[in-house]
């Protein structure tokens, strides 16, 4: 096979499974096969001993520090690189690297490096409490910052799944626009709707809204809580499914907490009748790189509200497949919620032209088109290769142990000693 289509696909975690990037990681090896290229998937977290060292030596009294500095910090980012750099080695010349995020750096390579980023460090800084890379002092941030600097201008391209993302890699870290391409990102459903405008509910049923998240607090979901109480004043018989996760909000008037949704155990039929259920999608985040299942909720003719900052303008066209209200004012929210649910019949359109236009826009085969595109007239990286494997393994050891004397102050000199050799052979 031509190498230029024999792709090595670096992630955290395991690229054929839902656990990767929010299983965006399977969808594009995925699809990328079908456009018949061979792919790679290579995890490169750090196993066994190594990932328990990194873990001791970034330890913090603050969980959320302590997860920022384990995640995000010099020790996990030179494990992974590691790792990342070993496959490399053993990777066809000509052959493209596609990288998932920068929390890793293949190194100076003759190889072709692309990226496809849902974020990086700058534009999390100004996610504010809501981000997680905040959880880090300004010194380990800065230095986060400048980690990814180096590495994004290493690469022939990066993909990024937003247009608002874009910007932040032309403008925050210099990278040359041409060299910056908005592919936007497909749903992570198992089994996509028909395409068929959806059965409209009974007018009998109470008007629903539906939020689907995780992280409740950074995708608005107090934000909503606080609206939805104005919206049962107006209208008593309206009704909050909140899926996803268990937030913990006890029992309120109307509100419905049915945790995680799992199609591989329950069936994707659960997730349809999910989206079947509700006249209205909300999830008015304060910090949402994108926002994958707003466009789920449309491919279901849901229409949606969400947060005017960030990506989520890319996706809801205002007033034409939903609605976009300032974030964190429950006041617009509130009152963007009552007009909606009080006209069901608009709401149906709005659901189908939602559909449409997440149908037309938004899918992994569009992605991937985007980005064999770029990729096969893109230009040869023009950097040196990168020295031997084992050179590399040795400077990985050597940094590794220079964290831990800073940490212990080399007080235990064999320990140090041992727990190089441990973290050479995991490496």
């Amino acid at each position: 096979m031509d190498p230029r289509h024999s792709m090595l696909f670096l992630c955290e975690g395991d690229a054929e499974t839902a656990d990767s990037f929010s299983g965006s990681s399977r969808a594009l090896v995925t699809t990328l096969r079908e456009f018949g290229w061979r792919v790679r998937p290579t995890d490169v977290l750090a196993k066994g001993a190594a990932d328990l060292l990194s873990k001791v030596l970034t330890v913090h009294p603050v969980r959320a520090h302590w997860s920022a500095r384990y995640h995000y910090g010099p020790m996990g980012h030179a494990l992974r690189s590691a790792r990342a750099r070993q496959a490399v080695t053993a990777h066809p010349v000509g052959a493209p690297v596609l990288q998932i995020g920068a929390t890793f750096d293949i190194g100076a390579s003759e190889k072709r490096l692309f990226f496809y980023c849902d974020a990086n460090a700058a534009q999390g800084a100004r996610g504010g409490e809501y981000s997680t890379v905040t959880s880090l002092t300004g010194r380990e941030l800065k230095a986060m910052i400048e980690r990814e600097r180096r590495a994004y201008h290493r690469a022939a391209g990066i993909f990024t799944i937003s247009e608002c993302l874009r910007q932040s890699f032309i403008n925050d870290f210099g990278v040359p626009p041409e060299r910056v391409v908005t592919v936007h990102a497909g749903s992570n459903l198992r089994r996509l709707p028909p395409d068929a405008p959806r059965q409209s509910s009974p007018t009998s049923t109470p008007p629903t809204i539906l939020f689907i998240g995780r992280q409740f607090e950074r995708k608005g979901g107090r934000t909503l809580l606080a609206a939805f109480a104005v919206v049962r004043r107006a209208l008593p018989d309206a009704r909050l499914i909140v899926a996803g996760g268990q937030p913990n909000i006890g029992e309120l008037p109307g509100v419905s907490v049915i945790g995680y949704i799992d199609p591989d155990r329950q069936g994707p039929g659960s997730v349809e009748a999910l989206y079947g259920s509700a006249d209205l999608f909300c999830m008015p985040s304060h910090y949402e790189p994108f926002g994958i299942v707003l466009v789920e909720a449309m491919l279901h003719g849901v229409p949606c509200i969400g947060a005017n900052c960030w990506a989520m303008p890319e996706i809801i066209d205002d007033e034409e497949t939903g609605w976009l209200v300032p974030p964190g004012s429950v006041e617009a929210l509130a009152s963007r919620l009552i007009s909606a649910l009080s006209n069901r019949p608009r709401l149906r359109a709005m659901g189908e032209e939602a559909r449409k236009r997440a149908r037309a826009r938004f899918s992994w085969r569009k992605t991937v088109a985007r980005m064999v595109e770029y990729m096969e007239h893109a230009e040869t990286c023009r950097v040196p290769m990168a020295t031997a494997s084992s050179a590399r393994r040795r400077g990985e050891a050597r940094c590794i142990t220079t964290i831990a004397k800073r940490r212990f102050r080399c007080s235990l000199p064999m320990r140090i000693a041992r727990i190089e050799r441990e973290t050479d052979h995991e490496i």
